[in-house]
């Protein structure tokens, strides 16, 4: 289990966003003191549009800082499922508020592989083995790595994103 952090935070920023088909809104943390490394925590908070799980920890989030703000929540919290622009607004007037987060460090890894035949991009990569012979991508749930003969790879690359994810939501 990788290590959890416990730091204090402003909440600064909460943006609408439709895309793919879900809707939600993109939450912005300023924390306060320089021991994480960043100057911000973004965060998303999934609010459908149907009533899943995800909504309804996206939705969960959304009331947190509600409440921590002391901004009335409306009457039937569900009605903000699949409305992203109302929490938005209603997120807006708690810009300020002062917060404690719970943060878990995630990493997410892609490699993108040039060959005689194409392009290939594999996600969730653990690791790429260099052989004499081939390279080796082992992926996250998989059982078998993908190998790929070394005389036909031209080129590859791996790219590695970092961030923070916000595991629970409190006032400071």
């Amino acid at each position: 289990m990788s290590r959890r952090y416990r730091i204090r935070a402003r909440f600064s920023n909460a943006t609408a966003r439709r895309a793919d088909g879900g809707v939600g809104v993109q939450l912005r943390f300023r924390p306060l003191s320089g021991s994480l490394g960043v100057d911000s925590v973004d965060d998303y908070a999934d609010l459908g549009p149907a009533l899943t799980p995800s909504a309804v920890r996206g939705l969960g989030k959304v009331l947190r800082i509600l409440r921590a703000a002391r901004i009335a929540t409306p009457a039937e919290p569900l009605d903000l499922i699949g409305h992203e622009t109302a929490a938005a607004h209603l997120l807006a007037r708690a810009v300020g508020t002062a917060l404690r987060l719970e943060l878990r460090p995630r990493v997410r890894r892609r490699v993108r592989i040039w060959t005689d035949r194409g392009v290939e991009t594999l996600d969730d990569v653990l690791e790429v083995r260099e052989l004499e012979d081939a390279y080796l991508v082992h992926r996250r749930h998989a059982r078998f790595p993908v190998r790929f003969d070394r005389a036909s790879v031209i080129r590859h690359h791996t790219e590695t994103e970092h961030w923070h994810e916000v595991l629970e939501i409190e006032r400071a």
